[in-house]
């Protein structure tokens, strides 16, 4: 009973841990992408750059976390924005778009992730006054958005370009071609955001009911609770009146624009905020106003000195890994040089000792064949002769002694010198043939194909004992009627199958069996039997 609930408890350990650290990488990431959204001290761009660095790094290798280092490298792009440097920043949302469009399952959040990387780019491009390239890059996005919200995004940015050009009625297309987009997606944020756009520059065409447009955007705005929308419309709505010459319409909405600023803590509202307070008369606001820019700059140039330290310090950090792990590579390859070089040495001294091994097995065989030949078969056909020539002979003795006379043949043949001059087709046919007779039947196929030059003499007699070892079983033990065997070629590569209608036998690897894969071994080829009772013999042949 204990043990499952020690099991249960351990796997409830383990799932807590897992979610508890997901849990604390999600915390992480939405800290730290706070950070960049408002630095608000020196450390902070330069932390939040270390955390995506780590992220960037730990997700790169692997595909099914794609999506987590196009999160990380976004991240990288905003901080190098927000420190100015936007040459980095191209650069690194220019690896994020290359990365979401390499993407096989595309999502809405990688959809999101393009125009987002997109729009951030035409802004780099429209403060450098690079207009054209900043337009350029909206109109290949628009090629592939099919996302209504973000084709009205991507309108919206189009118009912001022409307004920023200062010309108007350009923008007041794109405005309004961006207002029916997010009408149709639905997303208020969107409606609102063209909205206020819209009207604002209907406004300042003259246009009636721009003051009701500016108005909606406002509501939808105060409904949702955003505040960067509502910033964006209390900036609006204080240049409308300012305009209009509506002094307490325009301090109204500056005092939104102020407080909200304030209620986020973020400096560069504020300065926004104290800035429009200056430029709508209230000079009282001139003071906080210059005191904040210069902290500001200050705070930049701080946030800037840090993170150049925190770079300088990994890229030297980095370096000393690189030239730790480049002597570790140098001492690896020698020792791989010293391991290969061992081996090598190892192998040709192998191959020399089992070359020597294999003649010497070749000369003891010639040399066996001779002796069988010349003295056993000799002797017992002297005996034989004896017999025929006595008066009491007997015809029983005499077939038992013709008889041991035709095994010592064979075995003389089986050992005797292969004359390797004849050409090695003609040899195999030879062989074929003699084991051939009125209940065997041996065909082959291929044979009269292949091209032998590329084997050694010794693999040559080493193939030739193996098929008349084959052959010999073949007629000892499995009754066969018929052989077929098959050669084939591939480059420099052979197979040769052979097959026999046998009686076929149970597999084990007796000393038949285990010479004639020691044979195949010693002239670097292999051998495989397959066999069943009542299913004929089968051996496929690679070398």
């Amino acid at each position: 009973m204990k043990a499952p609930l020690i099991s249960f408890l351990f796997f409830c350990l383990l799932f807590l841990l897992s979610y508890t650290s997901k849990a604390q990488e999600t915390d992480s990431l939405a800290y730290y992408s706070s950070k960049i959204n408002n630095p608000l001290q020196p450390n902070d761009l330069a932390k939040a750059y270390q955390f995506f660095t780590q992220l960037r790094i730990d997700n790169s290798e692997k595909k099914e976390h794609r999506t987590r280092l196009i999160y990380a490298i976004q991240n990288l792009a905003r901080i190098q924005m927000q420190l100015g440097y936007n040459s980095e920043s191209e650069l690194l949302h220019l690896e994020c778009i290359d990365l979401l469009t390499e993407l096989e399952n595309k999502t809405d959040w990688t959809k999101s992730c393009y125009t987002t990387s997109i729009s951030e780019l035409g802004i780099i491009y429209r403060e450098r006054k690079d207009y054209s390239q900043s337009l350029a890059l909206y109109d290949e996005a628009l090629t592939t958005a099919s996302l209504p919200v973000d084709i009205a995004i991507l309108l919206n940015n189009k118009g912001y370009v022409y307004e920023f050009k200062n010309e108007l009625e350009t923008a007041l297309s794109f405005y309004k071609a961006a207002y029916s987009k997010a009408i149709e997606s639905a997303n208020t944020v969107e409606i609102a955001r063209t909205l206020n756009n819209l009207s604002f520059i209907q406004s300042q065409l003259h246009i009636p009911k721009a003051e009701k447009g500016l108005l909606e955007a406002l509501d939808l705005r105060l409904k949702d609770k955003y505040p960067n929308g509502l910033i964006s419309s209390y900036n609006r709505l204080t240049r409308f009146y300012k305009e209009a010459n509506d002094s307490l319409n325009m301090k109204k909405y500056s005092d939104k624009f102020l407080e909200i600023a304030r209620i986020t803590k973020v400096p560069e509202l504020l300065q926004s905020a104290l800035r429009l307070k200056v430029e709508s008369g209230e000079s009282e606001y001139a003071l906080a106003y210059i005191a904040l820019n210069d902290s500001l700059n200050n705070l930049q140039e701080e946030q800037r000195n840090n993170f150049n330290y925190y770079v300088y310090q990994y890229d030297k950090k980095e370096k000393d890994f690189q030239d730790s792990q480049l002597d570790k590579e140098r001492l690896l390859y020698l020792l791989l040089f010293i391991a290969l070089a061992s081996l090598s040495i190892y192998f040709i001294l192998s191959y020399q000792h089992k070359k020597e091994k294999l003649q010497e097995v070749y000369n003891t065989e010639t040399r066996i064949s001779r002796t069988i030949h010349d003295e056993v078969a000799n002797d017992v056909y002297h005996v034989m002769t004896q017999l025929q020539t006595g008066s009491n002979s007997s015809i029983e003795l005499l077939d038992t002694l013709e008889n041991i006379y035709k095994r010592t043949r064979d075995i003389s043949k089986q050992n005797s010198a292969i004359d390797l001059n004849t050409p090695y087709t003609e040899l195999l046919s030879d062989l074929f043939l003699s084991y051939q007779n009125e209940q065997i039947t041996i065909l082959t196929k291929g044979l009269q194909l292949m091209d032998w030059k590329n084997l050694k003499n010794i693999q040559k007699s080493g193939l030739y004992r193996v098929f008349q070892e084959l052959l010999t079983n073949m007629r000892k033990h499995s009754e066969a009627s018929f052989v077929f065997i098959n050669f084939s070629s591939m480059g420099n590569s052979m197979t040769i199958t052979y097959k026999d209608n046998g009686v076929g036998t149970t597999l084990v690897k007796g000393n038949g069996i285990h010479n004639i894969e020691n044979r195949m071994h010693s002239i670097y080829g292999n051998i495989t039997f397959e066999s069943e009772i009542g299913h004929g013999f089968k051996s496929t042949i690679r070398i």
